[in-house]
Formats: C-alpha cells, sequence, structure tokens
C-alpha cells in the first residue's frame, strides 16, 4: 500500500471521526440511515379494521370553494375512496352531527357497523347523510365511539376522520381520546383531514389531534387536497390487508429475520444512487439465518471510500449493529469503527411506526486509525431521535414510488484525538423507503453542509 503524505492522515481521521464529512454521507448518517428503514413494517397476521368518521354537523353546509356545499362534497370524495378499498377489510362508517340524538354533544351514530366486504354499503350510506341544521360538533366523541367500535376487533385499527372544523364540545378533546384509546388497548392509528377549516380553528384542530398517538392531521383546503389525502391513506390501509391475507413471497413470512419487505437485506441485493458525494452503491455481501436469528453484512461504495456494516436481526426486528471498516483509496487508509455500548431502541416493532410514532437512540463509537506510525483513537457518541411521518409520493431516477417518510436528528460529541475540543454537532435527516424496494431518497444538513441521494437502479433477488 502506498503510504500518503504525512499531512494528509489528519483530515482523514477528523473526517471520519465527526461522520459529517461530505466524502461519506456523514458515517451515523448513511449508518442511521439504513438502520431504520431496515426496519419498516412487518407483514400482519392480524386482519386490519378500519372506521370512517364524517362530520356532518351544521357547519358542513357551509359552501366549500367549488360552491357545493362541503358535506356534499366531503361525502362524494369518500365514497370514491371507499369503493377502492380491498373487500377483506373490516369496515364501517360513522358520522356526527346529523341530529340523531337530541344532545348535541353526544350526537354520533354508527350508521354501518363494523363488517367484512361492506364498502358498498358504506358508500351508498355516505349519499344518504345529510347535515342537521341544529347541533354541536363532537368531533371527540365521534372518534370516542369509533374507538368503542373497534375494541373488540383484531387490529391493526384505522380512523379516518373527515371533519370540517374544530370539537366544539369538550376543550379536553385530545385528553379524552388518548385515554380512551390507551383503555381500549387496541393498535391504533388515527388519520384527522380537516376540510376547509376555517384558518381560526386550524391550530385548534391540530393542537388535539398532537395530543393522540399515533394521530396525524392533514389540512385539505379544497376537494383535491382531500381526494390526494384520501387515497394516501387508503392505499396503506389496502396494503395492509394485503399483507394480512396475502404473505408477500420472500417477505418476513417464513423468511430470515434480516429480510425485510422495505429494505430486503437478501445476498446480492444492491441499490445506486445519485447523491451529492457523487455515485453511491450498496451492496449486501452475506445474509443468512432464521426468522428468530439472522445477520447480514452490507458494503457502501462511494468515490474513494468503501464501508461496511454489520447488521444482527431477530423476530423482534434489527437487534444489533456495528461498523466494520472503512478504506480510502486516495489516503491508503484503513479505519476500523466499533460499537462499544448503546441504548434505547434501535428499531422499534413494525406495527409501532405509524404516522406521529417516535423514538431515540444512543450509541459510543471508538474510531481508530494508523497516524505517523501508532494507532490514534478517537471516541464519538451519538444521540439520535426520530419520528414517523406520513406515506409520500417520490420521484427518483428509478421511479415514482409511494413512500414513508421518516425524520430525525443525529447529535455527535467526539473527544480523544489529541486534547482537540470539538464543540456537539447536530444533523438533521429525512429518508424515505417504499415497500419491495427499499430506500429511495434521502436528505442530510448540518451547519455548513447538506447532502442527498435519490434512487438510479436496484436489484433485489
Amino acid at each position: 500500500m502506498v503510504t500518503p503524505p504525512p499531512q494528509r492522515r489528519l483530515p482523514v481521521i477528523v473526517l471520519v471521526g465527526c461522520g459529517l464529512a461530505a466524502a461519506c454521507l456523514c458515517l451515523t448518517g448513511v449508518a442511521a440511515g439504513a438502520y431504520f428503514y431496515l426496519r419498516g413494517r412487518q407483514a400482519t397476521s392480524a386482519e386490519p379494521t378500519i372506521e370512517y368518521v364524517l362530520d356532518a354537523s351544521p357547519r358542513m353546509e357551509s359552501p366549500s370553494s367549488s360552491g357545493e356545499p362541503r358535506i356534499v362534497v366531503a361525502r362524494g370524495v369518500l365514497g370514491e375512496i371507499v369503493r377502492t378499498a380491498d373487500p377483506r377489510l373490516t369496515a364501517g362508517l360513522r358520522v356526527f352531527g346529523t341530529g340523531a340524538l337530541p344532545q348535541g354533544c353526544e350526537d354520533t351514530d354508527l350508521v354501518v357497523p363494523l363488517a367484512a366486504s361492506n364498502q358498498g354499503e358504506i358508500e351508498g350510506s355516505l349519499g344518504e347523510v345529510e347535515a342537521a341544521p341544529e347541533s354541536d360538533s363532537a368531533v371527540a366523541q365521534a372518534m370516542v365511539g369509533a374507538i368503542r367500535d373497534m375494541a373488540s376487533t383484531d387490529g391493526p385499527h384505522s380512523i379516518v376522520v373527515v371533519t370540517g372544523g374544530a370539537d366544539l364540545c369538550n376543550p379536553e378533546a385530545g385528553e379524552l381520546i388518548r385515554q380512551e384509546a390507551q383503555r381500549a388497548g387496541i393498535e391504533l392509528r388515527l388519520f384527522v383531514i380537516g376540510f376547509e377549516v376555517p384558518l381560526d380553528e386550524v391550530e385548534a384542530v391540530k393542537a388535539f389531534v398532537e395530543l393522540i398517538p399515533g394521530a396525524t392531521y392533514t389540512d385539505a383546503p379544497q376537494a383535491a387536497a382531500l381526494r390526494t389525502a384520501l387515497v394516501e391513506i387508503q392505499t396503506e390501509v389496502n396494503r395492509m390487508a394485503v399483507e394480512a391475507f396475502e404473505p408477500v413471497p420472500g417477505g418476513r413470512t417464513g423468511a430470515n429475520a434480516c429480510d425485510h419487505p422495505y429494505l430486503p437485506l437478501r445476498s446480492g441485493a444492491s441499490w445506486s444512487y445519485d447523491s451529492s458525494e457523487g455515485g453511491m452503491t450498496w451492496n449486501v455481501t452475506s445474509a443468512g439465518g432464521s426468522a428468530e436469528s439472522a445477520s447480514a453484512t452490507m458494503a457502501f461504495s462511494m468515490p474513494e471510500v468503501t464501508f461496511t456494516v454489520n447488521w444482527i436481526c431477530s423476530s423482534a426486528g434489527i437487534t444489533s449493529y456495528d461498523f466494520g471498516s472503512i478504506s480510502s483509496s486516495v489516503f491508503g487508509e484503513v479505519v476500523t469503527l466499533d460499537i462499544v455500548n448503546s441504548s434505547g431502541s434501535w428499531l422499534p416493532p413494525a406495527e409501532s411506526l405509524v404516522p406521529g410514532y417516535s423514538w431515540s437512540n444512543d450509541y459510543t463509537m471508538v474510531v481508530s486509525s494508523p497516524f505517523e506510525g501508532a494507532s490514534v483513537e478517537l471516541t464519538t457518541t451519538t444521540s439520535e431521535s426520530w419520528s414517523v411521518g406520513g406515506m409520500e409520493t417520490v420521484s427518483v431516477p428509478a421511479g415514482t414510488f409511494d413512500a414513508l417518510r421518516i425524520d430525525g436528528t443525529s447529535t455527535i460529541e467526539m473527544s480523544g484525538f489529541m486534547g482537540i475540543s470539538v464543540p456537539p454537532s447536530t444533523t438533521s435527516q429525512t429518508f424515505w423507503f417504499a415497500e419491495g424496494v427499499g430506500i429511495v431518497r434521502y436528505t442530510s444538513s448540518s451547519e455548513g453542509y447538506s447532502g442527498h441521494g435519490d434512487l438510479t437502479g436496484y436489484s433485489v433477488p
């Protein structure tokens, strides 16, 4: 190996230690990004249930941007989406504000009880929903009713709410729903869509939704936005039905624990990216084991730099990982990376990865590299936090994909190199991954640095 000039060694070591170097997207960026997409979502064995909740309170009689009453537009769009639902789903329809009950703040009605293959009945019943001339807007009470409807069914459970504004009955709406979900003990995903909600009520709706674990709010200022939001949600729920009734061959079911639908860690799998650092290729060089215990090794190759990540997997997901080594054709250095301790959940259970879910983890890594005839070490301590966004349509050179977005931050502290004090640095990251494909896009940014990568091609055996 050709020995590079001594003066070039220091930048290499610092570059590797910080993990923020442009040459490798930042060590923790690539590694953390790789590990959490692996998690994705496992195929569910329980049959999914969905309940639609529609606001039919007097406010929905107000004109929409198209001139028709909001209730007419909302029930029409929702009916279109219900028609596309997988018929194997257990589904139901609940409304509120129709005047069915004399007490306005209790006025919610299960119009179509939960049952399988009843999308036609739901669509037909939607056409008959009329807004009441006088009633309160009991959004929270309707959600509580939906949770109780689902309490006796297997999961996962999704509630889709189309509302024209805030809850006008209970100032503690968010807490009320949170407590009910906790009492029911169900796996719940709650999607709240505000259809042409007045500006002075948007923040009120967001505020109570933020209090509910697994809940997200989407603002739909016109019918097109409402349709887009509902399509994304229904597509995701339909996918859950497919996984429940028709496990994907070679997916999680019956495969080794490292073979995941959202990043299949199978021997020979590869992904190529056009990144801010140039072309990059990820290759799974080995993978094997059982559904209870497995391991995989992935090699990351980019201009002048190659490094590896070793994963250990179990039926609980990715339970451990370690970095291997980094080699640089430019500097002729070989750097070794060792995880010496870690804490927190690296990869939470797949069913937890729903919009709004968040988690954190920490690990300490020792970086070793030859320097002036000796081995120099430095220690990096990384604290990471992640949160799940929603499904988004992502177009990259490899195609257009429905992808789940996950956002995170990594704060890195470095010590031990020649007494040099390096201030902590924080990197913000966003990743999108698609089922059966893997990572389709990622972005990374910190002070003075930004990086990105778009999928240009992939091969999954």
